[in-house]
C-alpha cells in the first residue's frame, strides 16, 4: 500500500500548475528515503511511475518553481495526486519501478511491447545428451543462452553451420527416448546417433562443451583444443578419429574465416548503446558484441517523451535487461544515469559474475559510442522515411475504397470452422499499416450451431464492437473477410449499434479460374452494387490482401488450437485422475495412444506424476 498520499484540490476542475501543487501540501511528509512515486490523473489512472534514491529530493526537483523544463510543467499539469512506496534501497526502487511499469502501462513512460522479443540459442549442458534449441524467451532454468541475434534468419544460419561442423542430435527428449535405430542425420553425418547410444554421455559433452565454447566467441582456443586431441588420436594411432577431428578442425576456420567482422579492440562480449533524439522522438540503438565481434543490433523507438532523457533511458536499460536472453560483461551508455552501480548490481547477479557498466567519455569505447549514436540516428531516419510511404499508402487506402478518413487503424474480421464445428472468429488489428498483435483477439462462437457463417459473423461483431462503444474504441476502417453478404451483415451491426459512421469494407479473395487463370482481388463497400476492383500489384491490394490473410492465419490457428484440444480430451482426459497435463505426459513419454495402450502398469507408473493405482485405472479404461 502506498505510504502516503499527496493530494490537489483543482478549483473549476482547471489542472493546477507545479506551483500550485507544490504549496497544496506539505513537502515535510514526503520521506527522504528511497522509492516509488506513482502520478495519477482525475480518474485515478496511473499516468507516470518514477523511482528515486530520495523521494523528497526527486518531488521538489520536480515541482520547484524554478525548473523550467518544459516537460516537468507538462506533466505535472495532468497530475492530481501521487502515491508513495517507501524501499530498503535504491536497488528495491528500481526493481519496483521496473514492475509497476509492467503492471500499470503508464502514459508517460517508456515501455517495451510484448512483441520485441530476441532471438538467442539455448543448450542445457545437465542433460545426458544436449541439443541446441532457437528460443525468443529467457527463463532461469540453468540452461545456457547465447545471443542475442539480430534476426532470426541470422540465428538459424548460425545453427545451420554448427549443425554442419558438431553432429549434436536435432531430435526431441521424446523422440531420442523412443528410437529403435539412427535417423537422417546420422547417415548424414550431422548427429552422432546418442539415441541409440552409438556414443557415450562423455563423448557427446566433448562435442557439446566445443559448440559452448565456439558460441562464446573462444574461437581460437577451440582450435586449439581441436588440434590438441587431432594429435592425441593420432599417436594413439586412432586415425578415424582424427580424421573427423581434422574435418572439423578445416570446417570451423572456413566458417570464422567467412564470419570476418567488425572487431571491438579485444574479446569482450559487451552492449554498446546509443542515443538520438529529435523533439519529444528518442531513438536508442544497442550493438551486440561477442567475442569482441559485432554481432549485430537492435533499436527501439519512443514517441511523445514527456520526461527527463536520463530518467527515460535508465527505465528503459531494466525493461530491456529483464526480457534479454544473455547478460554480457560490459554495458556501454551514452550518457551518465544516477542508477549506474545498482544496475551494475542487478545485472552482475542475473549473469552470475561481474558485470561493468560504464559510460566512457574518450578513447576506443567512446568511439564505439558515437558509432551506435550514429547507427541510432540512421535508424530514426529510416523509420521517418518508412512513416512517410505508409502514410502515402494509407491516403491511397482511403482514396481507393471511397473512405471518409485515412484508415490509420484497420480491424480485419474472419471465420474458421469445418461443417460449423469448434467454431471461431479472429479480429486482427493493422495501425499504421504494421500489425499491432496486442490488439488482436479471437471469439469462440457462443450462440450460433451449424453452419452459418453470417450469424457468426454477426456473433463477434456485436461481441467486439458493443464493448468499443462502451469503451470509445473504434478504428477507422472495418475490413471483414468475404463477399456482399458479408459486408451486409457488418453494416446491419454497424447501425444497431449506432455506429453508422464508422467505415466498413470487404474483400472477396481470389480465386482460381482454370488454365492458370485467377480471378482478381475484390472489394465491396456500402451502396455500390459493383465490386472494385483495383491493379492487383498496387501497394494498396497488397496491404489488405495481407491484413485479410492474417485474419485468417490466425482464425485457424484458434480453429487447430480447440480441435486439437478436444481430440486430447478424448479418450486419455476421460479417465478418472487424467487432466490434459497427464495425458500430455503420456503421450510424450510413449509417443502415441496406441503405445499407451500397450504399455504395461508398471511403464505408466513409472512416468513423473503416476503411481501404480492410477495405472491400474488407466489401463482398465484403455
Amino acid at each position: 500500500m502506498p505510504a502516503e498520499r499527496l493530494e490537489i484540490t483543482r478549483p473549476n476542475g482547471e489542472f493546477a500548475t507545479p506551483e500550485e501543487f507544490l504549496a497544496s501540501f506539505d513537502i515535510g511528509k514526503v520521506p527522504t528515503t528511497p522509492g516509488c512515486y506513482i502520478m495519477r490523473d482525475d480518474s485515478e489512472t496511473v499516468i507516470y511511475v518514477g523511482k528515486a534514491n530520495n523521494l523528497r529530493s526527486r518531488l521538489r526537483s520536480y515541482l520547484n518553481e524554478t525548473d523550467t523544463r518544459p516537460t516537468v510543467k507538462f506533466l505535472m499539469r495532468r497530475v492530481k495526486c501521487i502515491d508513495f512506496l517507501v524501499t530498503r534501497t535504491e536497488k528495491e526502487a528500481l526493481l519496483l519501478e521496473n514492475s509497476l511499469i509492467k503492471e500499470h502501462r503508464p502514459r508517460y513512460n517508456v515501455r517495451l511491447k510484448d512483441d520485441k522479443t530476441y532471438v538467442s540459442l539455448r543448450l542445457d549442458p545437465r542433460e545426458d545428451f544436449p541439443r541446441l534449441t532457437v528460443v525468443r524467451r529467457y527463463k532461469k532454468d540453468g540452461a545456457r543462452y547465447f545471443g542475442p541475434y539480430s534476426s532470426s534468419t541470422a540465428v538459424r544460419e548460425t545453427l545451420h553451420q554448427i549443425r554442419h561442423t558438431f553432429p549434436l542430435r536435432t531430435c526431441s527428449d521424446a523422440v531420442l527416448n523412443n528410437r529403435t535405430r539412427p535417423c537422417l542425420y546420422y547417415q548424414m553425418k550431422q548427429c552422432t546417433a546418442p539415441c541409440v547410444n552409438y556414443i557415450d554421455r562423455a563423448g557427446y559433452h566433448e562435442i557439446s562443451d566445443q559448440v559452448v565454447m565456439l558460441l562464446e566467441g573462444r574461437s581460437a582456443d577451440l582450435e586449439k583444443t581441436l588440434t590438441t586431441q587431432m594429435e592425441q588420436h593420432s599417436e594413439r594411432l586412432e586415425f578415424e578419429k582424427a580424421a573427423a577431428l581434422r574435418d572439423r578442425l578445416y570446417a570451423l576456420r572456413q566458417t570464422l574465416e567467412s564470419q570476418r567482422t567488425v572487431r571491438a579492440g579485444n574479446d569482450d562480449d559487451r552492449d554498446v548503446f546509443g542515443l538520438y533524439t529529435l523533439g519529444r522522438f528518442v531513438e536508442i540503438q544497442v550493438l551486440f558484441y561477442r567475442g569482441g565481434k559485432m554481432m549485430g543490433g537492435r533499436s527501439f523507438s519512443f514517441n511523445q517523451r514527456e520526461t527527463p532523457l536520463e530518467e527515460v533511458f535508465a527505465s528503459f536499460l531494466l525493461q530491456y535487461y529483464s526480457e534479454a536472453s544473455a547478460v554480457p560483461g560490459e554495458v556501454l551508455l551514452p550518457l551518465p544515469i544516477e542508477e549506474t552501480d545498482t544496475l551494475s548490481e542487478i545485472l552482475t547477479e542475473t549473469r552470475g559474475s561481474k558485470v561493468s557498466v560504464l559510460w566512457p567519455q574518450r578513447g576506443e569505447k567512446r568511439d564505439l559510442i558515437d558509432l551506435a549514436n550514429r547507427n541510432a540516428q540512421s535508424s530514426f531516419e529510416e523509420k521517418r522515411l518508412a512513416d512517410r510511404a505508409n502514410e502515402d499508402l494509407l491516403e491511397h487506402v482511403r482514396q481507393s475504397l471511397q473512405l471518409a478518413k485515412i484508415p490509420n487503424r484497420i480491424e480485419c474480421f474472419d471465420i474458421s470452422n469445418i461443417q460449423g464445428d469448434k467454431s471461431v472468429g479472429s479480429m486482427v488489428t493493422f495501425e499504421a499499416g504494421l500489425p499491432c498483435k496486442a490488439r488482436y483477439r479471437r471469439f469462440a462462437i457462443r450462440t450460433v450451431e451449424g453452419q452459418d457463417d453470417f450469424a457468426m459473423m454477426r456473433e463477434i461483431l456485436l461481441r467486439r464492437y458493443t464493448k468499443a462503444v462502451q469503451e470509445n474504441d473504434l478504428p477507422d476502417l472495418v475490413l471483414i473477410d468475404g463477399g456482399k453478404g458479408q459486408l451486409g451483415v457488418a453494416v446491419t451491426v454497424l447501425k444497431d449499434l449506432g455506429i453508422e459512421d464508422l467505415d466498413v469494407a470487404s474483400i472477396a479473395k481470389s480465386r482460381s479460374l482454370g488454365d492458370s487463370k485467377h480471378s482478381p482481388e475484390r472489394f465491396f463497400i456500402p451502396g455500390r452494387m459493383n465490386p472494385i476492383i483495383l491493379p492487383q500489384n498496387s501497394a494498396v491490394v497488397h496491404l489488405l490482401a495481407r491484413v485479410r490473410d492474417e485474419a485468417h492465419r490466425f482464425a485457424i490457428t484458434y480453429h487447430r488450437k480447440r480441435r486439437s484440444a478436444a481430440t486430447l480430451r478424448s479418450p486419455l482426459t476421460g479417465i478418472p485422475g487424467v487432466g490434459p497435463k497427464r495425458a500430455k505426459a503420456l503421450l510424450t513419454t510413449f509417443g502415441s495412444l496406441a503405445k499407451v495402450r500397450i504399455a504395461s502398469k508398471e511403464e505408466i507408473a513409472s512416468v513423473p506424476g503416476f503411481n501404480e493405482k492410477l495405472a491400474e485405472t488407466i489401463m482398465q479404461h484403455l
